[in-house]
């Protein structure tokens, strides 16, 4: 592709412009060197069975796996272990949730951003035994496995309630995941509709990037250089006050992996 369709190409007009434009652009293309091949490769991947088409379809089935049907509930504690004072949250989903709604749930009620790596980690006498995630570890292994596709209550129907959620591998936080109750819809305060509900929490999150349980500390006390970042009145509040939860969204998870 020569340097004049690179320029070409940056300047494609976008999903909204007019008709005219778009038209207009596909004969610029057509018409510059090495265009009419770019189309008919474009053309190819797009059709059925192509690779675009593949890939589509794929995706396309994997947001299918987190419509939630279920008429009961399961209710989970988070817990931010050493944090002082404990940053927990209480939320419940559908029973039938993959680890990735759960993911998406913890995600959202901790203010994080969701710009690290994670996994789901499961332990049994003090040695992991298995782990759930979205395979991108730069070691993937045999017992890791899809949080997609694999549902919590399978674990929970295994006698299994408690396991670690591990955000950001280099600050490590490893929150504590409790499996409270299992419940009909509408009981001890779970919500009838198909989405994450939060019940409670006490503690704002920590910030991105503070450098895992000792430089939340520090931040807290005023002496992390995130600091400067905020203005006085802010830390007093993240230091003093609770979150205001009423202003908590928690998202579609389908959202989410539609921009992973």
């Amino acid at each position: 592709m020569n340097k004049s369709l690179d320029d070409l190409l940056d300047s494609m007009p976008d999903e909204n412009a007019p008709k005219e434009e778009i038209n207009a652009f596909v004969e610029q293309v057509l018409s510059t060197p090495g265009g009419e091949e770019l189309i008919r490769d474009f053309a190819r991947k797009i059709t059925d069975g192509g690779s675009l088409d593949t890939m589509l379809k794929e995706e396309e089935a994997k947001l299918a796996n987190l419509k939630l049907k279920s008429p009961a509930r399961l209710i989970f504690r988070i817990e931010l272990p050493r944090t002082k004072p404990l940053v927990w949250r209480r939320f419940s989903l559908p029973a039938d949730c993959a680890y990735f709604h759960l993911h998406c749930a913890i995600q959202d009620s901790f203010g994080w951003q969701n710009s690290h790596l994670h996994r789901f980690e499961i332990w049994e006498n003090g040695r992991r035994e298995l782990t759930f995630s979205l395979g991108r570890e730069n070691e993937p292994s045999d017992d890791d496995y899809c949080e997609i596709e694999n549902g919590v209550l399978d674990l929970f129907r295994e006698s299994i309630s408690e396991f670690i959620y591990l955000y950001d591998f280099e600050d490590n936080w490893r929150h504590r995941v409790i499996i409270e109750d299992f419940v009909q819809a509408g009981i001890k305060g779970t919500s009838e509709k198909m989405i994450a509900h939060l019940h409670a929490g006490e503690g704002h999150g920590p910030p991105e990037g503070c450098g895992g349980v000792g430089g939340f500390a520090e931040f807290l006390e005023g002496r992390h250089p995130l600091c400067e970042k905020f203005e006085a009145s802010v830390l007093v509040k993240f230091k003093t006050e609770q979150p205001d939860f009423s202003k908590l969204v928690l998202r579609d998870p389908a959202e989410l992996l539609r921009w992973k």
